[in-house]
């Protein structure tokens, strides 16, 4: 059998799931460790994998890929190695058991079968409760003595069950669940999955793929508890004003009993149709500005509203105009406030909030909504699919705005054929954002006027010392797939400088006017983050809702997300723009990432945008992981950002 370290583990589950090469400083970067240290983990790993014919490929310039004559054998074995080697996989087994179990289970029998301690099973308990106790389904935990049981609340348990197999959903292959089928059976669900969508066509019901997921294991759970004896209570018949849900629910329901020889209940049907009645999405071709209030309540309008004021009135940006951006957002409000709710997981959320760092913090404003008008805050998946929202809503805005395209000269060395085929390429590309000006040769560059140039594309090495303050970025004659990648980032780059148009302080001025500590140590992320945030609140900028505010972002969505900086801020109002730095004894480990150097940034209202800007200069501009671990000393990092080309 295998005994791999665990960040190896995640180097072969990362592997096993593509199949095109990755580069290791991407791998690096999902794991949180330098490029180095995955080249040494992979020679490690194939040492240990030639047992199983299986090795990593590494190729110059493209990456590692996993290559094994038995996919599905090196799959097994990996995960009989890891079966309870992390928190995350006992407390899943920890719920899956007390779900099953009619009876307490005894703590001593759980710490030999995970072969874990007494404490680390009691910090285990704690996370389950965290999970489940105190975040929905809210199932209560008995423990007396050495045995603990779940509480016998048929419906919580199932929903649990629901999520324990959801959250490891393979959309790529056929065995799907966490832990096999050796609750679910795969001809039963088999089954499921060819009937559900029938039926749900014949109404012209569509569901998203996670929805969907849950529903079919809704149905399979349904079934297997049923035949084991464990039915819902008794209850009154539910309200079914969704004519198009229950046709579809009562012919599915009907012909998965005759298919499974299985009777269901009236209580069990009501459970299905509230799950397809919550869940399946709106006909989008009806939905209109004129139509939304035939099929939206107007909570959710109202709902929609504030946000789009909130974000108008901080961010500067008007997304009113956008119909489709408007309907997809009603969307999303109604499914929030739909009693079942089911986000797909989206693989590493550092990941996913790193590339959507921008649209994350128009998805946080919507907080200020949430608790308004549902009375709690949104967890992390709701948050990152609201970034995802955002972000197509900023590319139709920077679409319908001509004014940002970038004035762009096409200079080469080429025939003007050549040229002209380049800029053809380079509209056919990026005509949303770039508007080419003019085309001329390289030898007559010095006597072209570039005070309306923003961006010069050059195939040549030459310099262009009259176009000082213009950005020039080189191109082969051939727009391969590195210059469109190179004139992407430029792009993005510029984008983001339109959040924030004519900064009114500098970062080398933030920086010099920081409150600064160093050589300091904090037993905890909490703490950090009380001991920077006295430093705002002692000197009257903010008052305690800007700790507050912070404090649940972090409990939320960990501010960490890459090595070597952490960037905490809130946008509660403050008086004055200001950071607080410290710059760390030893590297603190925080969300699995190690840093030396923490800011800490409160803005006023009018400074709101430099959120963007601050965010770009930490994480991209100056962004050097290696380099920051080196930074101890207040000089030293000023040194290390100054130049200030961002703001």
């Amino acid at each position: 059998m295998l005994s791999l370290p665990l960040r190896q583990q995640k180097i072969l589950q990362i592997l096993q799931s593509r199949t095109s090469y990755i580069t290791g400083a991407e791998l690096g970067r999902q794991l949180g460790v330098s490029s180095r240290t995955i080249r040494t983990d992979i020679t490690e790993l194939n040492q240990s994998l030639v047992s199983l014919n299986a090795q990593v490929l590494s190729v110059k310039s493209k990456g590692y890929l996993l290559s094994a004559a038995d996919m599905e054998l090196l799959v097994n074995w990996v995960r009989e190695d890891s079966a309870f080697l992390t928190r995350e996989d006992r407390v899943r087994y920890l719920a899956f058991q007390l779900c099953l179990c009619d009876t307490p289970i005894s703590l001593y029998d759980l710490e030999d079968e995970m072969a874990v301690s007494h404490t680390t099973l009691d910090h285990d308990l704690r996370h389950l409760k965290f999970r489940f106790v105190q975040s929905a389904p809210h199932i209560c935990l008995y423990q007396q003595k050495e045995e603990i049981s779940f509480e016998r609340n048929e419906r919580k348990r199932r929903e649990i069950l629901n999520r324990l197999f959801r959250e490891d959903w393979d959309y790529d292959s056929k065995g799907n669940a966490y832990y096999g089928y050796e609750f679910l059976d795969e001809d039963i669900l088999e089954i499921i999955m060819k009937e559900v969508p029938v039926h749900l066509r014949h109404f012209n019901l569509a569901m998203e793929d996670s929805s969907l997921v849950t529903l079919n294991l809704a149905l399979a759970i349904m079934y297997h508890r049923i035949r084991s004896g464990h039915l819902l209570p008794d209850a009154p018949p539910a309200p079914k004003p969704d004519s198009a849900a229950q046709g579809a629910v009562q012919d599915m329901m009907d012909a998965l009993e005759a298919k499974l020889k299985c009777a269901f209940r009236p209580e069990e049907r009501d459970d299905i149709y509230q799950l397809v009645a919550s869940s399946h999405l709106l006909d989008a071709s009806l939905l209109t500005f004129e139509t939304v209030y035939r099929y939206f309540t107007d909570l959710t309008i109202e709902m929609a509203n504030d946000y789009l004021k909130n974000i108008r009135d901080v961010f500067h940006l008007d997304f009113f105009n956008d119909e489709d951006f408007y309907i997809t957002l009603l969307q999303y409000i109604r499914s929030l406030q739909a009693p079942i709710q089911t986000w797909n997981a989206q693989g590493n959320p550092d990941i996913t909030k790193g590339k959507l760092a921008v649209e994350y913090e128009f998805a946080h404003l919507f907080q200020l909504t949430a608790q308004k008008y549902l009375g709690y805050y949104l967890h992390s998946a709701e948050l990152l699919y609201l970034a995802y929202c955002i972000s197509g809503a900023l590319e139709y805005y920077y679409h319908h705005h001509p004014e940002y395209k970038i004035r762009t000269v096409l200079c080469g060395h080429l025939n003007l054929a050549g040229v002209w085929s380049l800029k053809r390429k380079v509209l056919g590309a990026f005509a949303n954002y770039i508007d080419v000006i003019a085309l001329f040769p390289i030898n007559s560059r010095s006597a072209y006027d570039y005070s309306d140039t923003e961006l010069i594309l050059t195939t040549t090495r030459k310099e262009f010392p009259s176009a000082e303050h213009v950005d020039v970025l080189r191109i082969s004659t051939f727009m391969d797939s590195t210059d469109l990648l190179r004139i992407q980032h430029y792009i993005s780059s510029r984008r983001m400088e339109h959040l924030y148009p004519n900064p009114s302080v500098s970062l080398a001025s933030l920086l010099e006017n920081a409150f600064w500590h160093e050589r300091n140590g904090f037993p905890s992320r909490f703490a950090a983050i009380e001991y920077l945030a006295q430093d705002f609140i002692k000197e009257g900028i903010v008052g305690d809702d800007f700790i507050a505010d912070i404090l649940r972002r972090e409990s939320i969505c960990p501010f960490a997300r890459c090595p070597g900086i952490l960037f905490l801020h809130s946008l509660v109002p403050a008086s004055e723009t200001r950071l607080s730095i410290a710059v760390l004894n030893h590297r603190m480990i925080w969300n699995r990432y190690k840093f030396r150097l923490i800011v800490m940034a409160a803005f006023t209202p009018k400074d709101a945008t430099l959120v963007f800007a601050l965010t770009r200069s930490f994480y991209e501009t100056y962004y050097d992981a290696e380099a920051i671990r080196l930074l101890r000393t207040k000089e030293a990092v000023m040194e290390y950002y100054q130049g200030d080309p961002v703001m």
